[in-house]
């Protein structure tokens, strides 16, 4: 007897087209949805929006498609029997045919009057994890570009709490591209953000805030320094600029100043918050989600206190930060992985911070143990593969240590790097 297709509560048949479109969006629902959520800013996005929003609108319908073919043929890469790689070519091929649909379906929307910026930038978000799943960091760049200059475009108060929902994730989306690509960065991207960053409420820094309500108000408030980081990386303040100062400096107060935008600054607010927060929070009494973005959190005020302490972006940490932030991602590793193969999640959470130590710390076994943990972690974060990222370090310390290269001449970014990588002789 043939085997009956499941169909998720609350869809029928008539919501989503053909068999093959069902499948991939019922995969979507039951198990993309779970990994998605469980990113340090999403947990509401997806099953506030983007769900009840592909039983109503087609392009979002033929995107989540998409993603789930691609998700399917993601969780089955690492199988090597014939079968599921047939399996796991057919679903690539189906999740390709959903993204040209959904493309040309979404042109079709945007000539519309009656277009809805809920539905348009939702379907961005959608494309940009489907293109992360494929690696395709140029595409997700072009998503991303396009997400913000529509988030700069539109000032409607009725959109505001979708607004509050999407931008951090955004936001969080861009800051992992940026250490990913380093030097490559889009400036038409780097332009949107700061756009996006100056229409956003002050801060004032000088006075000290309210404890955050959660971890997820507190990482939703981090994304925030990160974008601010990026501004001051890679857009010059006008005023610094001109006087030969980083904002901040010599007492200068600048209009990012003024508006609480100056990274450094803002952090050290958002960590008084954390610090209160942290005092109310019971971890025996926390969800595993509340838990896993708290031990995250702790993670990333670790990673930033080391930072901190740098004169410049260049200068290595120190080895003392790198073996307790490695200490904190292993804890967070054990705690929390489970025997689920290979995880996706379109924010980039311990990936980056483990890479971050393994090209600023010249201590080789503190580099190995940072390898260690990324075979461990067997994760997808963004644009990040964990399994990729340690393939590519191997051959970047075996490299140094053979004096193929120099500390020095090791870039940051991955596609550097890699490049770097493919003109030695390993």
């Amino acid at each position: 007897m043939a085997s009956k297709l499941l169909v998720p509560a609350a869809l029928s048949p008539e919501t989503f087209g053909s068999t093959t479109e069902l499948d991939l969006c019922h995969h979507f629902r039951v198990c993309t949805v779970s990994e998605l959520a469980s990113s340090l800013n999403a947990m509401s996005f997806w099953h506030s929006y983007a769900l009840p929003l592909s039983q109503t609108s087609k392009p979002v319908k033929a995107a989540i498609g998409a993603l789930g073919g691609a998700h399917k043929a993601f969780k089955l890469q690492n199988q090597t029997d014939s079968l599921t790689r047939s399996l796991t070519q057919s679903y690539e091929v189906a999740s390709i045919q959903q993204y040209n649909n959904a493309i040309r379906i979404m042109q079709e929307y945007m000539n519309s009057p009656d277009k809805d910026y809920q539905v348009i930038l939702t379907c961005c978000l959608v494309f940009i994890c489907t293109e992360n799943l494929y690696g395709r960091y140029a595409n997700v760049t072009r998503h991303l570009e396009a997400a913000f200059s529509l988030l700069n475009a539109c000032d409607r108060w009725d959109l505001a709490k979708f607004m509050e929902n999407i931008g951090p994730s955004l936001c969080g989306l861009a800051s992992d591209l940026f250490f990913y690509v380093g030097d490559n960065y889009s400036s038409k991207l780097v332009s949107e953000i700061t756009q996006w960053i100056d229409k956003q409420d002050p801060v004032d820094i000088t006075v000290p805030g309210e404890p955050f309500t959660s971890a997820q108000a507190a990482a939703a408030a981090l994304t925030r320094i990160e974008s601010l980081c990026d501004v001051e990386m890679y857009a010059d303040c006008p005023e610094c600029l001109e006087a030969g100062i980083r904002c901040g400096d010599r007492g200068v107060v600048c209009k990012r100043l003024e508006k609480g935008l100056v990274s450094e600054a803002f952090y050290h607010h958002w960590s008084a918050r954390y610090q209160a927060f942290r005092k109310t929070f019971d971890p025996s009494k926390a969800s595993e989600s509340e838990l896993f973005r708290f031990k995250v959190l702790e993670l990333e005020e670790t990673t930033w206190q080391a930072t901190f302490k740098l004169d410049t972006i260049e200068d290595d940490l120190e080895t003392a930060d790198c073996i307790q932030m490695l200490k904190q991602a292993e804890e967070i590793i054990q705690m929390f992985q489970k025997d689920k193969g290979q995880i996706f999640t379109f924010q980039a959470n311990l990936i980056p911070p483990i890479s971050y130590i393994i090209i600023s710390c010249q201590e080789e076994s503190v580099q190995w143990e940072a390898v260690r943990l990324l075979r461990l972690l067997g994760r997808r974060e963004g644009v990040w593969d964990s399994k990729k990222m340690a393939d590519i370090y191997t051959e970047m310390i075996n490299a140094k240590s053979r004096r193929l290269i120099t500390w020095e001449e090791i870039p940051s970014d991955v596609p550097q790097l890699t490049e770097l990588l493919g003109t030695l002789k390993l």
